[in-house]
């Protein structure tokens, strides 16, 4: 008669200082669920990750078939997250807790971020990776980002404050790897050509507060007019409007291979960062066994691994943080201690600005994440208790960090 383990994780519970209870105790928020995030997804719910919250605005299109397996022809125009969160628990782990957000990132409560463990960047989409990489740096909270372009992949680990946040004028690594395009660099110098273009479409998402409109004529020159701004300060040749159009108003080319390798290294980061976070919480002796490898350097979490398909090669790079970075950096407003601003929940916004105000003795506009807060929206429809925003004076450069918390009734 044949035996059976008694735990479907038995085959990696037999592994040196592998915890279950600690990753089923870990909660992982994945922002993306396309070709990568739905893998990694998929991936720590097979590991027993104890919950996974799960963010796309996205509907699910046929060309999404080919790479990701989470979805089916039945589920064409249903939300992403909300499909994956019913196949997810049904096919690779019943006793998962899991929630699913169909909005954007900035307008979820932050108290899901400051609940969660760690977060898994799997977005293509300037404004979320902005605001994903600045929530990391101002909880902390460790973020493991990745991203893939035709036939490569990189996976970035943010460790706030020791290393290089996604903003981070880091030094470029060696020739031979710089290959991504859109994913690769948020805010600092462009690494090739198509990096301008990409900076270029996050500044018009910044000045328009929305995506171009690829069929309008007027919105491809601006951006074009952007991007050559960029290519001529940092000399690489110019664009035409053929060219931006082709850089990031088209799909970037995706491969199922590279996307499955992609997610599993990033999957992979995800849970050696879970242990190294947690090391306190193993037993003693495997706190000592994995203190062991650390200090030799047998267990590290890369800060940039770059995959080529095309050569089989997988190289890792360490980032150092730029003290002078706008996120991460010394004086940087994510850096600064919040001021608490105590409110009740049937407040108008305005009561916020009339508050700092009267604080600070100067007018403010607010901004939650990259969207402007209406002026007579409730905030209960606007922010949640516990929720940040940035205050922008509007008489000088002044910022300021805001936490909102909502008054109780005593007794």
């Amino acid at each position: 008669m044949n035996s059976h383990p008694t735990s479907k994780f038995d085959r990696q519970e037999r592994l040196t200082i592998w915890d279950q209870s600690l990753i089923e105790k870990s909660s992982v928020i994945i922002i993306g669920i396309g070709g990568t995030g739905g893998e990694v997804a998929k991936n720590l719910a097979l590991l027993g990750v104890g919950k996974l919250i799960l963010v796309d605005m996205d509907t699910i299109e046929y060309s999404n078939l080919n790479r990701q397996l989470l979805f089916s022809k039945t589920d064409i125009g249903k939300n992403k997250a909300k499909v994956a969160k019913k196949v997810i628990k049904s096919r690779y782990n019943s006793s998962l807790e899991i929630e699913a957000y169909n909005e954007p990132i900035q307008s979820l409560p932050f108290k899901i971020f400051e609940d969660s463990d760690i977060i898994a960047g799997c977005v293509d989409n300037f404004l979320a990776r902005q605001y994903i990489n600045e929530t990391a740096v101002e909880l902390p909270l460790s973020l493991i980002d990745s991203a893939t372009d035709g036939y490569f992949g990189q996976v970035q680990s943010v460790n706030p404050s020791n290393n290089a946040c996604l903003a981070c004028d880091s030094p470029p690594p060696p020739e031979e790897t710089r290959v991504l395009s859109a994913p690769c660099t948020l805010v600092g110098t462009p690494r090739t050509r198509d990096h301008c273009a990409w900076k270029a479409l996050y500044e018009f998402h910044t000045l328009n507060d929305r995506e171009p409109d690829e069929n309008s004529s007027d919105d491809i020159q601006k951006l074009t007019d952007l991007a050559n701004k960029l290519a001529a300060k940092h000399q690489f040749p110019i664009f035409d409007n053929k060219d931006i159009i082709q850089s990031v108003l088209y799909r970037v080319p995706s491969l199922i291979t590279v996307n499955a390798v992609t997610s599993g290294i990033q999957s992979q980061e995800i849970i050696k960062t879970l242990f190294f976070n947690k090391m306190k919480d193993l037993k003693k002796k495997d706190q000592n066994r994995m203190k062991s490898l650390v200090q030799t350097y047998r267990f590290r979490v890369p800060d940039l691994t770059i995959y080529s398909a095309l050569t089989g090669n997988i190289s890792s790079f360490e980032l150092f943080r730029d003290p002078d970075c706008m996120v991460c950096g010394d004086t940087s407003i994510f850096q600064q201690t919040p001021v608490t601003i105590n409110i009740n929940p049937n407040s108008k916004c305005r009561t916020i600005f009339t508050v700092l105000k009267r604080k600070f003795k100067k007018n403010y506009i607010g901004f939650r994440g990259n969207f402007i807060i209406p002026n007579e929206a409730l905030v209960k429809n606007v922010l949640q208790d516990g929720d940040r925003l940035t205050a922008s004076s509007l008489t000088d450069d002044e910022e300021k960090r805001v936490i909102i918390r909502f008054k109780t009734k005593k007794g």
